[in-house]
């Protein structure tokens, strides 16, 4: 008969023991108070997941073991006879033994079989944990794209490579991550980034990148970190793209539905659903068209008229740009009166008027003008009533036409708005040679909306290089009229050409730091009122600052005047030139008649900044604090 062999019984206290550390161990076996040898002595339960299929393969191995030594018991009987013929009693205990253990064989016979379990075990748990160390990070699916990995410090990347892009307020707590997408672009020690070895290695930003030939930056943040559950999805093996794909799940009322599933939208889709980009209607088109069609009728003598102007006032191939309509004409006002009174100087300042009247008004103050009744009669002569308006959009037509005909006739130019107030000459900074070669500056606007990322670029103040580049994002905007139209803002429509032209021919852009305060604007004033105290203080001085992130003119004014900001007589508020002049009119400079010689300074706030304590003034916000 042959009989199936099992392993021997053992009693509560002779069970195996497995071990639960993070190393693989061989069992220990007890036989009353005697211990077999065991690598472990502690643990209980089951072995990790990962070791599963090697422990099945070692029983599988003990069963193997005990046939092949049990048939080598049997052929020695085989091979003796005469042995065991004149001792049958011998035969039936060593099958006995083998069979229910017990006696001195019994005992002989599991200590054999324990060591074999432990020598296999041991034999199978070195492969493993040799296989484990060398393993790769990522599978060979994956290798086409994915071949190691590496953590570098967010602001000591972007203290390596200036991007452009405003830096996180959390960058010098956070870490970026590098992908390689193969064996060659790992860094020199390619074990560091390539091997499975548990932690994610740190590297610096120059170790990182050292054998990266092509780099491929992208920026990514969750919006909406504390409700939305956002994933990102890196495809390779495709052809190659530089635009990320955004996948919301929406209901039939396009609101957020976890229900749903994935649908593609746009990148101006809010994480609550609501969309941003707003489709021109055609009233917004047949005006565009017109206000195109026009432009392009009268390109040819608008340039050359321009060009006379701009070759008699430029400075090192520089202009400074600002349009204003009637409605506006106050704070244009401001603008050169507090430039003149620190001594700057706006020779190489252009104005573009949209109607007859600012013209007369700017160059009244001696300035120089560049007026197109084809071009501009399109433009409102009232302010906005609010921000967004539809006068408001027109406005902002207004002022991608200036900054594309200078730039199209191959000027450099510093744009800005007239609610900007100068203390020093930004044009010192910007032609700095230690500040970098790029196309295009902007201010930081502060604001993080989807629509303005990446860049938050704000449009009320920038400056531009003159070349290929720059020419054809402007070119673009004028263009892109109906959106804007549509849309109310300039703005979004610009920072989204800035990030396709940035991506598609590399145009350059630099968004300047709002924690350093040179460039201050309404961000700062709103939400950043440490810097604006340091200001008040004398602590730092900066280029200019920009009453932005207003509801309205109103507004600005009182926030300029707290801030002593505001240079305009009364009398001049809002004045055609035959008003505020009764008699006949210098036509090259009459500041003096409507520029106050010192800050013309009023409290109306109590909560917001102010050069001077405003604490008996009302509060502008619910439970406002004194901002002294």
């Amino acid at each position: 008969k042959i009989h199936l062999l099992l392993l021997p019984r053992h009693t509560a206290k002779q069970q195996h023991i497995l071990p639960t550390t993070s190393k693989c161990r061989p069992p220990t076996m007890r036989r009353g108070n005697q211990t077999l040898p065991s690598s472990s002595r502690t643990g209980g339960g089951a072995l990790q997941k990962p070791f599963i299929g090697t422990a099945t393969w070692a029983i599988l191995l003990v069963f193997s073991s005990l046939i092949s030594f049990y048939a080598g018991v049997w052929t020695a009987l085989a091979v003796a006879p005469s042995s065991l013929n004149e001792c049958p009693d011998c035969r039936r205990s060593c099958l006995d033994a083998a069979e229910f253990g017990g006696g001195e064989l019994g005992h002989s016979l599991e200590i054999i079989t324990g060591r074999k379990i432990r020598k296999a075990l041991e034999t199978q748990c070195n492969a493993y944990e040799s296989k484990k160390d060398s393993s790769h990070r990522f599978p060979d699916s994956v290798s086409h794209f994915a071949n190691g990995l590496a953590r570098v410090g967010h602001k000591e990347l972007f203290d390596q490579y200036d991007f452009g892009v405003p830096m996180s307020d959390r960058a010098h707590k956070q870490d970026a991550l590098i992908l390689y997408d193969s064996q060659s672009s790992l860094p020199s020690d390619k074990n560091v980034a390539a091997q499975l070895n548990g932690e994610i290695p740190r590297l610096s930003a120059e170790d990182a990148t050292e054998n990266c030939d092509v780099m491929n930056a992208m920026f990514i943040e969750n919006p909406a970190r504390a409700r939305s559950r956002q994933c990102l999805a890196i495809v390779g093996g495709q052809y190659q793209s530089y635009h990320i794909q955004r996948w919301m799940r929406l209901n039939s009322e396009e609101k957020p539905d976890a229900n749903k599933p994935l649908q593609l939208v746009g990148r101006w889709r809010r994480n609550d659903g609501n969309d941003e980009f707003l489709y021109p209607k055609q009233r917004a088109i047949d005006m565009h068209q017109e206000l195109l069609l026009t432009y392009l009728n009268h390109l040819k003598s608008t340039k050359q008229n321009l060009s006379e102007i701009l070759k008699n006032i430029a400075i090192n191939n520089t202009v400074i740009v600002v349009t204003a309509n009637m409605g506006q004409s106050e704070l244009l006002m401001n603008l050169i009166c507090s430039s003149r009174r620190r001594g700057l100087d706006t020779k190489n300042l252009l104005v573009f008027p949209t109607d007859v009247h600012t013209k007369e008004l700017a160059e009244s103050l001696g300035l120089t003008t560049f007026y197109d009744d084809h071009l501009m009669r399109f433009i409102p002569k009232e302010e906005s009533a609010r921000y967004g308006d539809r006068t408001f959009a027109l406005i902002m037509i207004a002022k991608v036409v200036c900054v594309q005909l200078v730039n199209e006739l191959g000027y450099d130019l510093l744009f800005t708005d007239i609610d900007v107030v100068f203390y020093r000459d930004p044009m010192e900074y910007f032609r700095n040679p230690t500040l970098g070669n790029f196309d295009v500056y902007f201010q930081d606007d502060g604001s993080r909306q989807e629509r303005y990322a990446p860049y938050s670029a704000n449009s009320g103040f920038y400056f531009i290089r003159s070349n290929e580049r720059s020419k054809i994002l402007f070119r673009s905007m004028m263009y892109s009229g109906d959106i804007i139209i549509a849309c109310r803002s300039h703005q979004q429509v610009l920072i989204a050409l800035l990030e396709e032209y940035n991506s598609l021919f590399g145009l350059t852009v630099k968004v300047l730091s709002r924690e350093e305060g040179d460039f201050p604007g309404g961000y700062h004033y709103h939400m950043r009122k440490d810097i604006v105290k340091k200001m008040v203080n004398g602590e730092i001085k900066p280029y200019i600052f920009h009453m932005s992130w207003t509801l309205n003119k109103v507004n600005k004014l009182e926030y300029m005047k707290q801030m002593g900001m505001w240079f305009v007589k009364e009398q001049c508020i809002g004045k055609q030139v035959d008003e505020i002049f009764a008699g006949e009119v210098d036509t090259t400079d009459n500041t003096e008649t409507c520029c106050s010689a010192e800050p013309i300074i009023q409290c109306f706030y109590r909560d917001k900044p102010s050069v001077v304590p405003c604490r008996d003034a009302p509060a502008k916000d619910s439970n406002g604090q004194s901002f002294w």
